[in-house]
């Protein structure tokens, strides 16, 4: 067989295999391609924009509902936020965060200042120290707390008498002399040191309680919390994560437009964007029909020399 007839019998089949190849490529490259219209002479050139680019509102609408109608839907996030892996991971995470507590030796001051801010940390404390100096105020200021510490000492004092034959005598012999002369002076004793002294008294040692609370390290009061507390802790913060996401997310999915966001992010996407995303998606399955398109043209210019002969 001479050069010409293998040629003969080569040619066809490689040329049909070219163009079948070429021809899809092209047609994959103007999903996408020219990205605008363009005009020759005043007139649209056909094809122009792409297809994909000519229907890009369309598009972001199909997907949107697509996404909001099958992908996202209350039962289907919900299996997965409540799922035992996600369950799991949550539970894992609170034994981290109570690990991280009871390990960490800064101040409950500081702690707080880290995630509110120092000054609104002082500030609360401030508030704090107020709001108990204002209740203060008004116990000591009340005529009634020294009457009533006055008659709290005078029925210790008939307990410590006693109920026997000599504890009435003595009753009755002191009742007139103690109960209703002594208990006005102990109460009007008593409001005065509650106004002088022991109000300072009682403020400090506040401010030394409150001083003690908000410098106290984190780990000394998690210490004083039992694990029968922490497993129980742990499980009511489970149960509430499970019941919000059971009568919440519904209604916040509700509230949310998914569509409307899916359509918006899409067409508010640059073409040569979209056209990586999808790219990247359908790359593989894109150039396998390059290369289906270039077997089936082989296989027609195979066909061709066939009707040749």
């Amino acid at each position: 067989m001479e050069f010409i007839d293998i040629v003969r019998f080569v040619a066809p089949v490689a040329l049909g295999g070219i163009i079948g190849a070429f021809t899809n490529y092209i047609a994959i490259k103007m999903m996408f391609r020219p990205y605008s219209e363009k005009r020759l002479l005043g007139f649209v050139v056909p094809f122009t924009p792409g297809i994909i680019p000519k229907r890009q509102n369309d598009l972001a609408k199909a997907i949107g509902r697509v996404v909001s109608d099958n992908l996202v839907d209350a039962d289907g996030i919900s299996k997965m936020l409540l799922s035992d892996e996600t369950i799991g991971k949550l539970e894992s995470k609170i034994d981290e965060m109570i690990h991280s507590l009871q390990t960490n030796e800064n101040s409950l001051r500081v702690f707080f200042s880290n995630y509110a801010g120092e000054e609104r940390v002082e500030n609360l404390i401030k508030r704090v120290n107020d709001n108990l100096v204002s209740k203060i105020d008004g116990i000591v200021s009340d005529e009634k707390i020294g009457q009533t510490i006055a008659a709290s000492a005078m029925s210790a004092l008939d307990e410590r008498i006693g109920d026997g034959f000599m504890g009435m005598i003595t009753k009755n012999a002191l009742a007139d002399t103690i109960k209703d002369k002594i208990t006005p002076k102990l109460a009007n004793l008593i409001n005065d040191v509650m106004r002088g002294d022991g109000r300072k008294m009682i403020l400090s040692i506040v401010d030394d309680e409150i001083d003690r609370f908000a410098n106290g390290s984190v780990s000394s009061w998690t210490a004083s919390v039992s694990d029968d507390k922490i497993i129980s802790l742990k499980h009511d913060v489970v149960n509430l994560y499970s019941e919000k996401v059971k009568t919440e997310l519904p209604r916040l999915l509700r509230t949310i437009d998914i569509s409307k966001i899916v359509e918006d992010k899409i067409q508010s996407m640059d073409m040569p964007t979209v056209e990586r995303l999808v790219l990247d998606v359908a790359n593989n399955e894109l150039y396998m029909l390059v290369w289906l398109g270039g077997l089936l043209g082989a296989i027609i210019g195979v066909a061709n020399i066939f009707f040749m002969i």
